[in-house]
């Protein structure tokens, strides 16, 4: 495709390039990339919008209702989900400190004396203290910022295992599927073989083939029953990994229903860059880069003086009942200038440190994106090969079906020889069970694709999952004040 290799030579010269400043909305961002929303197009030229909502398009309840079950019940997606609300509160507590900080405090005391003359006095007090830090340089609200990414990040990692989770749970069901059909084929052989065994010695006893045809049958016969049995360790093995998936012990009891799709959906002509845009691990890189330049800045700004205002009010009375009468109230109002002047060259190597992280990022969001373009690529280049394949392996099955049922006919008759009975069994089983494992590949190459388009299987087709996912809504409340994210980051 080299109208795709051109949007993303594009779309990499740009992110890399940007050293000016860096947006830090994400709508900026996305201007900053060049990512539009023109389609890459395939060699004939066509273009269509590539759906989303593929588990519902697999029309299977069972599947989509044990995905909802390990959406429920994994322990390391609820991991997951647990830390993007961590990194929310931390967000909220950096936000925090933007605002004036106000304490109260209380104490009573009774001292006294036995001599010379005994004596008593008690003593009670009562005090408000605040303090603000006036973010005159914006080092706080870069801070605050910074936090607010990383919450992003949290939160883009957490629709990504979502994302991921349900594209193994769905993997894992067409393995257990494949796996059974493998084992039916296996018994099936056996039942094959035993009725040709059955013929050979039937031959054999009334003198029409030798002891060696006969040996080397029982020989497939034992091979197959062996074979039988690997398979159904197989399919509780597999099994096995799809319960662990939920939670439940694994007893390889669970009931997996439906059958490998002998026809797919299908795929577009060309993919739209903003697809591959919306991808979790593609956001959470970008919200990661947003995250280094907010503290570069932060880091820059710590060079400055930092201006502060200190108040506290308090009232003594020997008499506690006397507190709430302010006659006697002690007030000060305090404001305070700090300036860094030597500390080291501690903090001008952490602003050099951070402005390196900061390019550094960049890098990473662009190897990002080119993995993301790879992968697409990988999985369209592979389900055009995959159609390909089923479409051949299922023609040699057919004829691999016909000519096993011709030679067991013609060797009953003493036509043929046993060695190309014995031939046309093996092409027989080794084609059918080439079919059943090409079809798997298949439909978990789709699903594949799918992930690497970052399609999800609640039918969102926002870039925007952060909004469009609920993930805030649904799996996190903390408070609303929320940095704006509207200043620049300067390289």
């Amino acid at each position: 495709m080299n109208t795709s290799k051109l949007w993303a030579t594009s779309a990499m010269t740009l992110i890399v390039s940007a050293c000016a400043s860096l947006p830090v909305s994400d709508s900026e961002m996305v201007g900053a990339v060049d990512v539009s929303n023109e389609f890459v197009a395939a060699a004939d030229g066509q273009s269509a919008a590539v759906e989303n909502g593929w588990l519902d398009e697999l029309d299977m309840a069972a599947l989509s209702a044990f995905v909802l079950e390990v959406m429920e019940n994994n322990p390391n997606y609820n991991e997951v989900a647990l830390r993007m609300q961590a990194a929310g509160y931390n967000a909220d507590a950096t936000q925090g400190r933007l605002l004036p900080r106000v304490g109260a405090s209380a104490s009573a005391s009774r001292t006294g004396v036995e001599t010379p003359v005994p004596n008593t006095s008690n003593s009670f007090s009562i005090g408000l203290d605040a303090s603000w830090e006036a973010d005159v340089w914006g080092r706080l609200s870069a801070n605050a910022a910074a936090a607010r990414s990383n919450y992003e990040v949290a939160a883009f990692d957490y629709y990504g295992a979502r994302l991921s989770l349900a594209a193994q749970v769905a993997q894992g069901w067409f393995d257990v599927i494949e796996a059974k059909q493998q084992w039916d084929l296996a018994s099936s052989t056996v039942l094959n073989y035993e009725r040709a065994t059955d013929i050979i010695r039937n031959r054999f006893e009334r003198g029409l083939s030798s002891g060696l045809d006969l040996r080397l049958s029982i020989t497939s016969l034992e091979a197959a029953r062996s074979t039988e049995a690997q398979r159904e360790e197989g399919y509780r093995t597999a099994l096995r990994r799809l319960e662990l998936f939920a939670g439940r012990y694994p007893a390889a009891a669970l009931e997996v229903s439906g059958g490998i799709p002998d026809e797919l959906a299908n795929i577009p002509a060309g993919v739209p860059l903003d697809l591959i845009e919306r991808r979790p691990d593609l956001q959470s890189a970008k919200s990661r880069l947003l995250a280094s330049g907010y503290r570069a800045q932060a880091a820059e700004k710590a060079l400055l003086p930092s201006i502060s205002i200190t108040a506290r009010g308090s009232n003594t009375s020997d008499e506690f009942g006397e507190l709430l009468k302010f006659d006697n109230v002690f007030w000060n109002l305090v404001g305070g200038i700090t300036q860094p002047i030597f500390q080291g060259g501690q903090l001008r190597y952490t602003a050099k440190a951070e402005q390196l992280n900061f390019e550094a990022q960049k890098q990473n969001y662009a190897q990002t994106l080119l993995r993301a373009f790879k992968e697409v690529e990988d999985a369209l280049d592979k389900d055009r090969s995959l159609a390909a394949r089923v479409e051949y392996t299922s023609r040699a099955a057919e004829n691999a079906i016909a000519a096993e049922a011709v030679a067991l006919e013609q060797y009953s008759q003493g036509l043929i020889r046993i060695s190309t009975l014995l031939q046309s069994q093996r092409s027989s089983l080794t084609q059918q069970s080439q079919l059943l494992s090409v079809k798997k590949q298949r439909i978990n190459n789709r699903i594949s694709l799918y992930l690497s388009l970052g399609g999800d299987f609640s039918m969102g087709n926002s870039v925007d999952i952060l909004e469009n996912a609920n993930i805030i809504e649904d799996e996190y409340q903390p408070g609303e004040e929320r940095s704006s994210g509207n200043e620049e980051i300067t390289s």
